[in-house]
């Protein structure tokens, strides 16, 4: 059984008190003991107990109003009730109070350890919901649409739009724009649905694709040792993000298609029909056009999707936002205070950035490792300039129109000398131009 660290108990029997506490301590468990209310009150002051075992009669006060001031102390603490006078009213009254459970005296040693151990995985869940509530929060500080470009105010007002309304959701552009953020952002202005699920379509394998999208029975394959849900019904009521939604299976889609059609799935293995309640919001690179055109991509599936169609232009058509959004990054990796040399931020802005504010992010990142002094040289990490070439300093002279390659030429190139500076190791040199292996792997093998 996992342990609560300390127990606190309050029972004026002292008999009981004893009992208990010493057969909790050959248990594993710190006990401390009080035999009155305001004693347990300024025990648990000092000690604040993970648990604490509470008579509902005390001597001096009734146990709900210890209760109440014990989870007014630490509303995190679970109140386990032993009376002997259970009744359906007082268990009522405990429950609102805030106590977790209640056992009935006389009870049984294993009975009292079975409740404590429910408070355990009670206590290991909530925490689990705290630190993903936490980090949700954090991750929204660092997801943030940075910019003032007329670009950005576009994508604001775009954004607003696709709030306001319940249709699924198409996100297209380049790798690193941010479409994960620009879905995030649209479902955080939602007021009626609260959960949001990311799942990278890329990153299932192919032969557990249908599972985790559908969920499935116990036993209907090798490994089902149990029921599971899919995305779809984990999402029920919430927002659903199918990121690199072109990276799914023809034979996948058709299913996908009817999932929105008809708002419902059907677990592998089962013949009963769930309802769904899920808005879809979709993102890829991918031309999905050309992918209909090469029938990899499904023509009713893509139209269903893009309900509402959102473009996230590349980082190079709104260069002017990159000193904002790279002294964001600056303020993320850096607590003291550093400024970044006008050169740089002229080379910055002068760069293609195929691997656009993703690339940036990393570069950032990276500068930050090195830095020395009170000055920030992020510059001095890029590659390749926007012809292709090695960058100098700022105030280089134009090249000629002559001299001047495609951005496919460049992303091309930019791929190879980083797959080159990683010593060909395919995954280290995604993670160095902040794309997905998968992805990686795509361009390498379009090239």
């Amino acid at each position: 059984m996992k342990k609560i660290s300390d127990i606190l108990i309050i029972d004026d029997d002292e008999l009981l008190t004893d009992s208990l506490s010493d057969f909790l301590v050959t248990k594993g468990f710190r006990v401390k003991a009080a035999h009155n209310g305001k004693d347990g009150i300024g025990t648990f002051e000092r000690e604040q107990s993970t648990l604490v075992l509470l008579d509902q009669k005390l001597p001096d006060m009734g146990g709900i109003e210890v209760c109440r001031r014990i989870l007014d102390i630490n509303p995190n603490t679970k109140i386990l009730f032993i009376t002997a006078y259970a009744t359906i009213e007082y268990a009522v009254e405990a429950m609102q109070a805030g106590a977790f459970n209640y056992l009935s005296k006389p009870f049984e040693l294993d009975e009292l350890l079975m409740t404590i151990d429910m408070a355990v995985k009670n206590m290991h869940m909530e925490g689990r919901l705290r630190v993903q509530d936490y980090e949700r929060k954090k991750g929204k500080e660092k997801k943030k649409l940075v910019g003032s470009s007329e670009v950005m105010k576009r994508i604001r007002e775009q954004i607003a739009l696709a709030a306001g309304s319940d249709a699924n959701v198409l996100i297209t552009g380049e790798t690193g724009v941010g479409k994960n953020v620009v879905a995030e952002a649209i479902h955080d202005l939602q007021d009626q649905r609260e959960t949001f699920l990311a799942i990278n379509c890329s990153a299932i394998p192919e032969n557990l694709r249908a599972a985790e999208y559908f969920g499935h029975e116990k036993g209907v394959f090798t490994g089902a040792d149990a029921r599971r849900e899919g995305i779809f019904e984990l999402a029920d009521g919430g927002t659903l993000l199918l990121d690199e939604i072109g990276e799914i299976p023809i034979h996948l889609q058709s299913k996908l298609l009817a999932v929105l059609e008809d708002k419902s799935i059907r677990r592998i293995g089962s013949g009963r029909t769930i309802p769904v309640n899920v808005r879809i919001m979709a993102t890829t690179n991918q031309d999905l056009e050309k992918a209909i055109r090469n029938k990899s991509f499904r023509q009713d599936l893509y139209y269903r999707l893009a309900v509402f169609n959102m473009h996230i232009p590349p980082l190079r058509q709104h260069p002017e936002d990159i000193p904002e959004i790279a002294m964001c990054f600056v303020k993320q990796f850096l607590r003291t205070e550093v400024s970044v040399p006008d050169s740089h931020i002229t080379r910055m802005m002068k760069y293609p950035w195929p691997g656009n504010v993703r690339e940036l992010r990393n570069v950032i990142e990276r500068a930050s490792l090195l830095l020395r002094g009170d000055e920030i040289r992020p510059a001095d990490l890029l590659l390749q300039n926007a012809f292709g070439q090695p960058l100098g300093k700022a105030g280089e002279e134009s090249l000629k129109v002559e001299d001047i390659i495609t951005l496919e030429e460049v992303e091309r190139r930019h791929i190879l000398s980083v797959l080159n500076a990683c010593a060909g190791n395919k995954s280290l040199a995604a993670r160095t131009l902040g794309i997905s292996l998968s992805t990686l792997k795509r361009k390498l093998k379009e090239m």
